[in-house]
């Protein structure tokens, strides 16, 4: 009998082990390996011919502002001044590099206070050049509202 209930526990354990390795791999390839090379093929393709006119327009289609720039902040970041602080939310990521995990793979960095509301859908939903003319457009925006 007691081989019976060791037998268990250790099968349980290795279950468990098992499981944390599974999401693990899973999250690090969503997005949870953080270095300076991160994203860089996707983001070469992204960028090449990035618009910011055309993010422009992609980022109203998408309805963004619904929770990044009306509600003072309470649903989302803002976009406001997203440029000049976007290079130091996630170091060592570059502000692109940043803009693109946050579109492609939201849940892998959450600012404080706010949850993973973000729909995770966006690199099946746009193309990377879509997703290179919306870094370029929030780029542009780096004091309250201006854009530069």
């Amino acid at each position: 009998m007691k081989l019976i209930v060791a037998s268990a526990v250790l099968a349980g354990a290795l279950f468990v082990l098992l499981l944390a390795v599974v999401i693990s791999a899973t999250s690090s390839s969503k997005g949870g390996a953080v270095n300076g090379a991160a994203y860089a093929d996707e983001l070469q393709t992204a960028l090449a011919g990035a618009d910011a006119a055309t993010g422009a327009r992609l980022i109203a289609e998408t309805d963004c502002a619904s929770c990044h720039l009306i509600g003072e902040g309470r649903t989302a970041p803002l976009f406001d001044g997203l440029a000049s602080v976007a290079g130091g939310r996630r170091p060592p990521l570059s502000a692109e590099q940043y803009l693109y995990e946050a579109i492609v793979f939201p849940g892998a960095h959450l600012l404080d206070g706010y949850a993973n509301a973000m729909p995770n859908d966006y690199d099946q939903r746009f193309s990377l050049a879509d997703i290179g003319h919306m870094i370029a457009h929030l780029l542009t925006l780096t004091n309250e509202g201006d854009e530069s």
